[in-house]
């Protein structure tokens, strides 16, 4: 027993070292092609050739994000930008296409992915943070706020990656916390890291995920039997202590919470959220003012930086998944959007409560990310996709008191 479990530690440390690998050299290129390019095209192919050699595959509820990838190959992003459009399309594809193949595991399996995945996207910061190795993405400097260090990215490409796939591990541990899926004090330690990193990271985004995430749990927990109260109680009273500890202290983490700087302050709705407000009212303009095929089919990626960019000067995605997927792929692209949102809310009614709440927490989390960042970052779509199929296998056994993988619950 010892012996195995020693192998499946260093099985997963191996898995650990290669992701980190993958992700700390994402940035650089071999020859013309960039790493991270190269690693999600493989991905790709690989998820392609596995769902073709299944029988029969069941789309589940990621038929609208099959649909939007694929609106990416009817916008005139196609005829602007063509490698751009084949890109996106494969990017977009990658998430229902993972979706899709995880729903053949069970729930002892997808629940092992989950830790691991959470545990990896929390524990590969420390060597970063210790200055063991440095980062190759595009760190947020913060002289202007008055701080002398820069944003903690990690292995990941930027701020608002690392900050997103944070705050998605810290909702999904919470949770694990509150059910005790594993050792608490092993869990705590990785909520204390996780919101640690989240902190050091200096993103409003990853903040304002956990903020909203959170609320489905503490509602939930703390309407439960006495024990689920205290236990709220506890974590509240830590994370309480930690913000104190970590944030209230920090005048370079206020200043950026509250979007003040040497230069800027944030006191109009034009200059809310680094200057997102006049990003929002600009594509609303822009998408106002386009032709009705426009409309309903999308002007593209490429076409909305360069319409941007000609009424403010700056060359700029909306910073807003809605807004991105309305314009670019149309009022086509964004139902199909609303619609697969909608299709992860009417999950409620296989989950039970318990099991809800964490899927809601996450959903709420995504919508969060998309109003103020984008709806496409990988890292928390994983997260999300474990977490559906493990939940919906949970009260499925629950209710008929026998195993089955969601694949086959599907079919029945």
């Amino acid at each position: 027993m010892k012996s195995r479990k020693f192998i499946t530690t260093i099985k997963y440390f191996f898995f650990g070292l290669v992701l980190l690998f993958l992700f700390h050299f994402e940035t650089l290129y071999i020859g013309p092609i960039k790493i991270s390019h190269a690693w999600k095209g493989l991905v790709l192919v690989f998820l392609l050739i596995s769902l073709l050699r299944r029988d029969k595959n069941i789309f589940f509820i990621y038929k609208p994000l099959i649909a939007i990838a694929t609106l990416q190959l009817f916008s005139i992003e196609v005829f602007v930008n063509p490698i751009n459009a084949v890109l996106l399309f494969a990017t977009i594809l990658i998430l229902p296409l993972f979706g899709i193949y995880v729903l053949k595991y069970s729930t002892v399996q997808l629940q092992k992915a989950l830790l691991f995945i959470t545990s990896f996207f929390i524990l590969s910061f420390i060597p970063y943070k210790l200055g063991l190795i440095a980062s190759l993405g595009d760190i947020y400097n913060l002289n202007k706020y008055g701080g002398r260090s820069e944003g903690l990215i990690g292995a990941f490409q930027g701020a608002h990656p690392a900050s997103i796939a944070l705050a998605g591990s810290f909702l999904v541990i919470l949770y694990f916390w509150f059910i005790k899926a594993y050792s608490r004090p092993f869990l705590t330690v990785l909520l204390a890291l996780g919101f640690y990193f989240l902190i050091n990271t200096y993103v409003r985004t990853g903040m304002a995920m956990v903020v909203i995430g959170v609320l489905p749990m503490i509602f939930y927990f703390g309407k439960k039997e006495k024990s689920s109260r205290f236990r709220l109680i506890a974590i509240s009273g830590f994370l309480a202590l930690l913000t104190a500890l970590w944030v209230m202290n920090n005048e370079v983490l206020l200043k950026r919470i509250i979007g003040e700087d040497k230069y800027y302050k944030e006191d109009s709705f034009e200059t809310v959220g680094s200057g997102r407000g006049l990003i929002y009212l600009t594509n609303i303009e822009i998408f106002s003012e386009a032709k009705m095929m426009e409309k309903v089919f999308g002007i593209g990626q490429t076409e909305l930086i360069k319409r941007t960019e000609n009424k403010i000067g700056k060359s700029l995605l909306s910073h807003n998944g809605f807004l991105q997927i309305l314009i670019s792929n149309g009022i086509i692209g964004f139902v199909f959007f609303l619609i697969y949102i909608r299709s992860i809310y009417k999950l409620k009614k296989r989950l039970f409560p318990n099991h809800f709440v964490i899927i809601f927490s996450l959903l709420l989390a995504f919508v969060t990310m998309s109003l103020v960042q984008g709806y496409d970052i990988i890292y928390f779509h994983i997260l999300m996709m474990l977490c559906i199929p493990l939940y919906v296998q949970e009260s499925y056994m629950f209710n008929n008191l026998k195993k089955a993988t969601l694949k086959q619950i599907l079919k029945k």
